[in-house]
């Protein structure tokens, strides 16, 4: 998926109500730790947490910068920052409410 595309997906997500934003891989559910631009300039990568994630606003601003500094890029999901190389494709995100808590899925 490329970053024009998720941003508007998040956007859609946070007006009904997202609030934090988490990777799921089939029943995995891992939150992101950071966010890699490759050397090239050709795409990003989401680097995923076991344990910390970002809230949609702050995630939003950053891809907003991105896309300002390099442009609509691809936007995949890593493993781990030592070997950017093994990634994931955005399938697609999802909107989830549990209870009072809201939150948007980027589905790999």
């Amino acid at each position: 998926m490329d970053l024009l595309t998720l941003k508007n997906k998040l956007e859609k997500g946070r007006y009904l109500g997202g609030k934090e934003i988490y990777i799921k891989s089939g029943d995995v559910i891992c939150g992101i730790e950071s966010i890699y631009k490759d050397k090239d300039n050709k795409y990003i990568a989401l680097l995923k947490s076991k344990e910390e994630t970002i809230l949609v606003d702050d995630f939003l601003e950053i891809i907003e910068q991105i896309n300002n500094e390099i442009g609509n890029v691809d936007v995949f999901i890593s493993d781990s920052e030592y070997n950017r190389e093994e990634k994931n494709e955005v399938e697609s995100i999802e909107f989830a409410q549990y209870e009072t808590m809201k939150v948007l899925f980027i589905n790999i």
